[in-house]
C-alpha cells in the first residue's frame, strides 16, 4: 500500500511540474524563476513525504540518493540568488534526474529486484 502511495506521489509531482510549466508557457503570468521556486518547494515536500512512507522498504542507497536530491533542491534556492543564470538549467537537470530515478526504482521494485537487506541485530 505504501509503495502504491509513493508511486502516486511521484506521479502527482510529475503532473504538477508539467502542468505548472505548461500554465507558465501559455498564460505567461509568472516568471520562470518564481515558477521553479514554487516547484522546488513542492518537490522537497513530496520527497520528504515519500521518504517517510517508504523508509523501511527501499535500501539505504535509495534513502541516501533521495536525501541528496532534497539537499540539491534546497541548494538550488541559494543558487537562484547568487547565480540566476545557472538556476534554470540546474533546476531542470535536477528535476530530470529525480524523475528518471523515481521511475527506474519504481519499475525495479515492482519486479522485486530492489529490496532492503535484512540485518541481524545480534552477531556472534
Amino acid at each position: 500500500m505504501k509503495e502504491k502511495l509513493n508511486t502516486s506521489l511521484q506521479s502527482i509531482s510529475l503532473i504538477a511540474v508539467a502542468g505548472l510549466a505548461g500554465w507558465s508557457v501559455f498564460y505567461d503570468q509568472i516568471s520562470a524563476l518564481k515558477l521553479l521556486t514554487y516547484l522546488i518547494i513542492f518537490l522537497v515536500l513530496i520527497e520528504i513525504l515519500s521518504l517517510i512512507l517508504i523508509r523501511k522498504t527501499y535500501p539505504e542507497s535509495h534513502t541516501t540518493f533521495k536525501l541528496g536530491i532534497i539537499a540539491t533542491l534546497l541548494i538550488l534556492l541559494g543558487i537562484k540568488r547568487m547565480l540566476p543564470d545557472f538556476f534554470v538549467p540546474l533546476a531542470v537537470t535536477t528535476f530530470a534526474i529525480n524523475y528518471l530515478y523515481n521511475f527506474y526504482t519504481n519499475n525495479k521494485r515492482r519486479k522485486g529486484q530492489y529490496k532492503r537487506k535484512k540485518t541481524n541485530k545480534f552477531h556472534l
